[in-house]
């Protein structure tokens, strides 16, 4: 059959772009006939894709989102006589071609949340971004054939906030990139170190001004932490843009911090890698997550976790992360205290962790999507 993947976000290495790139990797690694057309909006994608006759690239301009969503993307797939089309990043046509069968992958449905819940991002980007996904997620959704998300959480929570059966959605979870492993090189990680002047015993986390990663409170608890020895930890902030930065800084200044604590910027796969096998432990006490990949990432490379007993980390993490209400500032300050000075604990969680990361890989995330189009095809 044909099968039709919406790419837009192979190139941008994070988040729901990670997701894109393994999927359609993966699934160039399947001994399948089917022919598949990846639609993107880019023309340089690198090695990104496959080189693969079975995988043929198509550009579609303009580039505005939802021009390009809504009505390029179907009339390009209805041209190409897709028999399925996947939409992998939260969001679809609402209008497709009879013949075309509809998987949509929701990660989350944290859009829906109203805003005493889940506070609105500062962003006027990610504001519109939200107000596109709340207005035409609810409609793709209901004529999708087929639903796929990462948690049994998510699961849930689409039944509950968009009311799709149960039935129609299939849980397929996600896996850390196999770059993320305890590294052997030493002295690469020293050099990552160094580079971001970060010399004594580090705890990392991955920031954002979005108010559910939960970045401001970190930073206070990381203050109550170190008022019991100011000297002894430094705490690293990844993942800030500029305007972040400033906001994070100010923060930073609040808390007397300036000497303890450093805001980086996006961190490629290969340095992140590194200063995951740096850290004494991952914080990531985030409010509402539909998987919370760092977490595995962290434990593929041996670092003790500290996460949140809210939403889908608790399914992730199992018992092998520190879990806290993200709420609670002493709490969270408390647990890194644990982490810090007790070894055994340490060992534990590592061990734990390395058991807990096993099942999840990305060759079976790929078998599992393929099964799901097979599936739409046929109904």
């Amino acid at each position: 059959m044909n099968i039709g993947i919406d790419i837009r976000l192979i190139a941008y290495r994070r988040g729901m772009g990670n997701f894109v790139y393994h999927l359609v990797n993966q699934l160039a690694q399947l001994p399948t006939a089917h022919q598949f057309f990846l639609y993107t909006d880019a023309i340089r994608l690198g090695q990104n894709v496959p080189r693969d006759p079975r995988f043929q690239v198509k550009v579609l301009r303009p580039r505005l989102y939802p021009v390009w969503e809504q009505i390029l993307l179907p009339w390009q797939a209805a041209r190409d006589r897709v028999d399925v089309l996947h939409c992998p990043a939260n969001t679809a046509p609402i209008m497709k071609a009879n013949r075309t069968r509809l998987v949509l992958t929701l990660h989350d449905v944290m859009y829906m949340l109203p805003g005493s819940v889940l506070p609105f991002p500062p962003s006027v980007y990610q504001r519109l971004g939200r107000l596109y996904r709340r207005t035409v997620v609810p409609r793709a959704a209901a004529h999708a054939t087929r639903i796929t998300t990462d948690s049994h959480f998510s699961q849930s929570d689409i039944v509950k906030r968009l009311q799709i059966p149960a039935p129609r959605i299939t849980v397929i979870p996600l896996a850390p990139s196999p770059a993320f492993h305890k590294l052997a090189d030493g002295a690469y990680v020293q050099a990552v170190r160094d580079k971001y002047g970060l010399p004594r015993p580090l705890i990392i986390t991955l920031g954002a001004i979005d108010p559910r990663k939960n970045t401001a409170r970190i930073i206070e608890a990381f203050s109550l932490f170190q008022a019991q020895d100011p000297s002894a930890h430094q705490l690293a902030i990844t993942g800030l843009s500029a305007r972040e930065h400033a906001y994070f800084a100010t923060q930073v200044r609040r808390w007397g911090l300036e000497d303890s604590v450093q805001l980086l910027g996006f961190i490629g796969e290969e340095e992140l890698v590194a200063l995951y096998n740096a850290a004494e432990m991952l914080v990531y006490p985030s409010l509402y997550e539909g998987f919370g990949l760092p977490v595995l990432e962290a434990m593929a490379c041996g670092t003790p976790v500290i996460s949140s007993t809210v939403t889908s980390l608790p399914e992730i993490a199992g018992t092998a992360a520190l879990l806290v209400d993200p709420t609670n500032t002493a709490a969270l300050a408390q647990a890194m205290a644990q982490i810090a000075n007790d070894s055994g604990l340490k060992e534990r969680l590592v061990q734990r962790g390395h058991q807990q990361v096993r099942p999840f890989s990305w060759p079976r995330t790929a078998r599992e999507t393929l099964a799901v189009y097979e599936q739409a095809a046929a109904e």
